[in-house]
């Protein structure tokens, strides 16, 4: 696979169209707007889920500082209460006395009490007060089982004990949400600090959450959990054991979930002074679904706004090449034939002012000079041409030089003198060849016999010292060549090669077919090419030598008619000079190929 290099990439570039270069900076303007509106969504999505976290937190944070302060305040309750001489005097007369008046009259005082407690702490999270003794339990909610003997009463009995009247918590196995206080009621009295009984208050987290969150909360059907260490003592939504367990481990921080087929935006908090973990899961789904759809409206729009630019970028640069193309259009046709009259347009540039205007008007002024130029030099050097074929045409009648001719033949012939004979005959082909013949391409046979008439001229000149060898396929005697192209070819290797050599000098005239091509080979004995010698001929930093059509001729009238990757090459081979003409293998004639 090839690897484009960036100088590989800016010629490629730089070999566009100016449209297809216009286009593509539409196209590139329109790529980088959307990559940049994209990245753009991305952020404001990032931005609106920071946003997001930072109002759940700081929701989470008021509403864990509430549940703190209401936890606080049942604590300062059980004090107020434990503290209590009502309570103090009632507990220690059923320790002190067995009487049932006085049993009866310490019941309804501490019902009593236990009741003005519960009614004057407004505490949205109280459910009920329950104060147990060795000889009956009161509370202040009938409604709640305040019976000593279940197993989560004997849990918190137990903990409040093993404080020694110090505050404890635990959770409510038989109402779920439920969180109990427990402490144990020591007699004040004298610092007695016997035992008189256990008060335990009943705190409904539920009840307790929802208060704390009415005022903070945002987003409606948002779950609250609290987690005491891995275990969740309080959902305020049915959730898998599962999920839950994978909760436990949230870290303290913001994060999107999906739990149970569905997403949430979950944010987790500290509830200050306690060690519970609190945890908000904010449902998402809806949130998600109005940001794609913002999303996707905003590419729909972005998708037809670029797909709206580049078709009117299209029709802009379309008509803004209008001008350049007719530019073109002008300079093409003018280029092919300069003489004609400068090719005229539909619009007239003349007056105005922006770039492609002033182009116009230089071009019609530079194709002027032009004209002028060419009326100037070049046709006036055609016609002192022209003059020149006229008058060596009055001078030497080509009917004259061709009887002349005959009439030495027939009198060589008379005479019996061979040499003479085939020399005016030879010479005689050569110059009707040069005199008559008009058209642009002949067949090879055609030019093979002007070759053979030149050959034999230089063969009666040099004699034995001239070795001429012709390796030329009788089925390539159709094909079509320009005229006079071989001749010149023979005449420069024997010119050449008969200078340099005493001895014989071989000339091999060597034709061919390779594939779509003709080859048109002369290779001589006794000289060498030098290197570059069509470019320096061009250059004009050396000169031909010798008589008739020169080197550059025949390669600039093969390159106009075939074009420029026809022509006549040479290089050095084994002691040999070879100069090779290619031209395209056709059989059609000039008239044929100019159509």
């Amino acid at each position: 696979m090839m690897i484009l290099t960036w100088k590989k990439i800016k010629q490629l570039v730089r070999n566009l169209s100016l449209h297809t270069k216009m286009v593509m900076i539409s196209l590139l303007t329109v790529t980088a707007i959307s990559i940049t509106t994209f990245g753009g969504l991305r952020y404001l999505n990032n931005a609106y889920n920071h946003q997001l976290y930072r109002v759940c937190a700081g929701n989470l944070s008021i509403s864990s500082k509430t549940i703190s302060e209401r936890l606080k305040n049942v604590e300062t309750l059980s004090s107020v209460m434990i503290s209590s001489a009502t309570i103090q005097n009632s507990l220690s007369a059923l320790l002190d006395s067995d009487d049932a008046r006085v049993h009866s009259n310490s019941n309804r005082a501490i019902n009593n009490a236990l009741a003005t407690y519960k009614q004057t702490f407004a505490n949205p999270g109280l459910r009920g007060i329950s104060l147990y003794n060795d000889s009956f339990a009161n509370s202040s909610n009938l409604g709640l089982i305040f019976n000593k003997n279940t197993d989560s009463i004997k849990k918190a009995v137990a903990s409040g004990r093993a404080a020694r009247g110090g505050i404890t918590w635990t959770l409510d196995e038989d109402h779920t949400g439920y969180l109990l206080l427990d402490r144990e009621v020591r007699k004040i009295d004298k610092l007695s600090l016997a035992h008189l009984g256990d008060l335990v208050i009943f705190v409904d987290l539920d009840q307790l959450v929802q208060d704390a969150n009415r005022a903070v909360t945002t987003y409606e059907n948002s779950i609250y959990l609290i987690f005491n260490g891995s275990r969740c003592i309080y959902s305020s939504g049915e959730l898998p054991a599962e999920i839950l367990n994978d909760l436990s481990s949230f870290p303290n921080t913001y994060s999107i979930l999906t739990l149970n087929g569905h997403r949430f935006f979950a944010v987790r908090d500290t509830i200050p002074g306690y060690s519970y973990d609190y945890i908000n899961l904010v449902p998402y789904d809806q949130i998600t679904a109005s940001i794609h759809s913002v999303e996707r409206l905003l590419l729909l729009v972005l998708f037809l706004a670029s797909f709206g630019a580049v078709v009117i970028s299209a029709i802009l640069i379309r008509f803004a090449l209008l001008d350049m193309n007719r530019l073109v259009l002008r300079m093409d046709r003018f280029s092919k034939v300069p003489e004609l009259p400068i090719p005229e347009c539909s619009v007239h540039y003349q007056g105005r002012t922006d770039e492609l205007g002033r182009l116009h008007q230089q071009f019609e002024s530079m194709a002027a000079q032009i004209q002028q130029l060419i009326k100037v030099n070049y046709v006036n050097q055609l016609l002192n041409k022209d003059a020149k074929l006229k008058a060596l045409e009055s001078q030497i009648n080509p009917h004259f030089l061709y009887n002349t001719l005959e009439t030495i033949n027939w009198r060589a012939k008379a005479l019996k003198d061979t040499y003479i004979s085939q020399m005016t005959e030879a010479l005689g082909t050569l110059l009707r060849a040069t005199l008559s013949n008009k058209q642009s391409l002949v067949d090879l046979s055609y030019e093979l016999n002007l070759v053979h008439s030149y050959i034999t001229i230089q063969n009666i000149r040099f004699e034995d010292r001239l070795i001429y060898q012709e390796q030329v396929d009788a089925s390539l005697s159709n094909v079509n060549v320009p005229p006079l192209s071989i001749q010149p070819l023979l005449e420069n290797a024997i010119r050449y090669g008969m200078e340099e050599m005493m001895d014989a000098c071989t000339v091999i005239l060597l034709i061919y077919r390779k594939e779509d091509r003709l080859l048109i080979e002369v290779r001589n004995e006794g000289s060498e090419f030098e290197e570059h010698l069509l470019e320096k001929l061009k250059n004009g930093e050396i000169s031909p030598h010798g008589h008739g059509i020169g080197l550059l001729n025949i390669h600039q009238r093969i390159q106009i008619l075939f074009g420029e990757q026809y022509g006549l090459s040479f290089h050095n081979d084994k002691g040999l000079a070879i100069a090779t003409i290619s031209i395209p293998y056709t059989t059609t004639h000039a008239e044929e190929l100019a159509c």
